[in-house]
């Protein structure tokens, strides 16, 4: 029986890449108890908000159930794990990222340079195809892990001063 073709859009595929970072990262049982939802805020980048809401409806993290907030860039983002930000001029994607630094949040974006300017995750596109690097020490600093399968995926791991190619 031959598969049916799925029409993959670039928001489908960067929400993909949003789930499965949540997938493979732990938080401090402090920030996010067993009981709680797990909280995916989105800003700028209403496509990529939408295509999550439907890459999550019905699934659970951790047996948590998964919400996404669209919010926009200045909003108190306290209540976010995971914050991705796309869409918005550089400007706004530091403050976001200014604004959030320290706390156990994940940061996601597609903003040229991510990883460098102060967030965890950085979606691109490279040679045609989707790809991401993560700031290690970022992540650690948030006191969040990212498991060893994700950092083995990654195209560039930044460590500290290093940072680490494939």
């Amino acid at each position: 029986m031959p598969g049916i073709a799925q029409d993959i859009t670039e928001p489908s595929l960067k929400a993909a890449f949003v789930y499965n970072f949540a997938k493979f990262t732990q938080w401090p049982p402090d920030v996010l108890p067993a009981s709680s939802p797990f909280v995916a805020c989105v800003i700028g980048d209403a496509a990529v908000g939408d295509a999550l809401e439907r890459a999550v409806n019905g699934r659970l993290l951790d047996g948590r159930k998964i919400g996404v907030l669209q919010v926009k860039a200045g909003e108190n983002l306290r209540a976010c794990h995971l914050l991705y930000v796309s869409g918005a001029v550089p400007a706004q994607v530091t403050q976001a990222v200014t604004s959030v630094r320290g706390l156990p949040m994940l940061t996601v974006s597609d903003a040229d340079d991510f990883a460098r300017i102060g967030g965890i995750a950085h979606i691109f596109v490279e040679n045609g195809k989707m790809r991401f690097a993560l700031n290690l020490e970022l992540a650690k600093r948030s006191r969040l892990q990212l498991s060893s399968k994700l950092l083995t995926l990654a195209t560039r791991v930044y460590d500290g001063s290093n940072t680490m190619a494939r």
